[in-house]
């Protein structure tokens, strides 16, 4: 017999089926449930608004965003949707179209504290921080309660040097909504930085207790414990993120981290490939992983690992490299692995960074990697860079001593050895350059020291 069921009831009755399937956490089922419904009754809003929230717990921003979007186009005159979609882009760190999606939310219906933290985040992700400010006193004319706001707001406020009143507005914050998440992570952070690690324990205590299926809060727990030295308990906090998901790249870059500081090089590869794979545009779990396998004799494969580093992260434009010894760091890899050229394109770009210049340890190893390459101008000048840093520094009159040797100048070669000695009188190696230059004028042939580190 043929089928009278009315169409808008079989998707109301999808609907509703979706609803109840939800909430017992079976995702997937309910989404097949709400395209139905959707396919059959494709102007209802609320039910591209439901699958919107049911593409977000499977963890799809991107299309849970198109649906909020779509549910926004078929409900004009609501806020929900808006809201929704704000939330969403800013999740994926879209922060002009957070802050189109918010802005449009508070207008329709201004009570919403949510709409308004997002104004105010994105404006501060954008730059502009004293419209973020204005935002935040507007909407204070309109929130009977503001916990979201303020939470917002204290990230404003950290950026413009104001902790004290940051670390009130998050505790107002908490005091208004105390399972509000993430804001005992950030006054754990405060606590941590004022010197009081013991208050920082017991806020992310508290905050994995409130929390205990936010991955991030457990990433937290334990960034916070290797910053107190305390590595197996940061490890055992890591190993809960990882179980809750196993997909956390931050999390297992971590585990790996600490396994290669431990010297658990099997453990730390493992788990670095893991992070590498899950984020491949992160690039330290990449040089991590590279270190980890120098550390096992696998030179050609850390040596690979670095060139795709250089590929994907050019020194040049890479601004991590504003930390001196972040860059000695990476350059000393290279070396290690044989690449003295890409060492010495990494430290020439960090040169572009104020605290790089002033920094001695950097143009020592500058010096080594442009000797390596047979450079031997460029090896010059960054070894007289470095005397010019640091008179007292035997590394540089040492190179610039072999260098001259090398060009066949014995008598700045002598110059320089006998400067290294006035500091360094009892340095076995500025000695044996000078033993060197000694037996250079009596016998030519053995000008043959390679410049290089002393």
């Amino acid at each position: 017999m043929p089928d009278w069921t009315d169409p808008d009831d079989r998707a109301e009755e999808l609907a509703e089926k979706a609803r109840a399937l939800f909430q017992k956490g079976r995702f997937k089922e309910a989404e097949a449930c709400l395209r139905e419904a959707i396919e059959l009754d494709p102007d209802h809003g609320t039910w591209r608004m439901n699958l919107g929230v049911t593409l977000q717990a499977l963890g799809r921003t991107d299309e849970a965003l198109r649906c909020f979007e779509m549910a926004s186009a078929r409900s004009p005159d609501h806020a929900e949707p808006r809201v929704a979609a704000a939330v969403a882009a800013a999740s994926l760190q879209r922060w002009q179209l957070a802050l189109k999606w918010a802005e449009e939310a508070t207008q329709r219906k201004p009570d919403i504290d949510a709409a308004w933290a997002v104004r105010i985040e994105s404006l501060r992700r954008l730059g502009r921080r004293e419209d973020a400010s204005l935002v935040f006193y507007l909407s204070q004319q309109h929130l009977e309660a503001s916990p979201a706001s303020l939470q917002a707001m204290a990230e404003v406020l950290l950026e413009e040097g104001k902790t004290a009143r940051a670390a009130w507005s998050l505790r107002e914050a908490l005091r208004l909504e105390p399972s509000l998440a993430r804001v005992r992570i950030r006054l754990a952070q405060l606590a941590a930085d004022g010197g009081q690690p013991h208050r920082a324990i017991e806020l992310l205590t508290e905050e994995t207790r409130h929390h205990p299926g936010d991955v991030q809060a457990w990433i937290a727990f334990g960034d916070l414990l290797v910053r107190l030295r305390r590595a197996p308990e940061a490890v055992e906090r890591y190993r809960r993120a990882v179980e809750l998901d196993p997909d956390s790249a931050a999390a297992r870059w971590r585990m790996g981290s600490l396994a290669l500081a431990a010297r658990r090089l099997d453990e730390a590869c493992a788990e670095l490939e893991m992070a590498m794979r899950l984020d491949a545009d992160n690039p330290a779990p990449r040089v991590e992983l590279a270190h980890a396998r120098l550390e096992r004799g696998e030179r050609d494969e850390a040596a690979r690992l670095l060139e795709v580093h250089a590929e994907r992260t050019p020194p040049e434009q890479d601004p991590r490299l504003d930390n001196p010894q972040g860059a000695v760091s990476l350059a000393e890899l290279m070396l290690r692995a044989d690449r003295p050229a890409m060492a010495a394109r990494t430290l020439s770009a960090a040169l572009r960074f104020a605290a790089c210049r002033k920094d001695a340890s950097l143009f020592r190893k500058l010096a080594l990697a442009r000797y390596r390459t047979g450079d031997l101008k460029g090896g010059d000048e960054a070894s007289q860079h470095l005397h010019r840093l640091d008179a007292t520094d035997a590394a540089a009159p040492y190179n610039l001593a072999l260098s001259a040797l090398q060009r066949g100048n014995l008598t700045e070669a002598s110059t320089w050895a006998r400067r290294g000695l006035s500091e360094h009188p009892r340095d076995a190696g500025l000695r044996r350059v000078l033993l060197r230059i000694w037996m250079a004028r009596l016998i030519p042939w053995l000008r043959t020291a390679t410049p290089g580190d002393i």
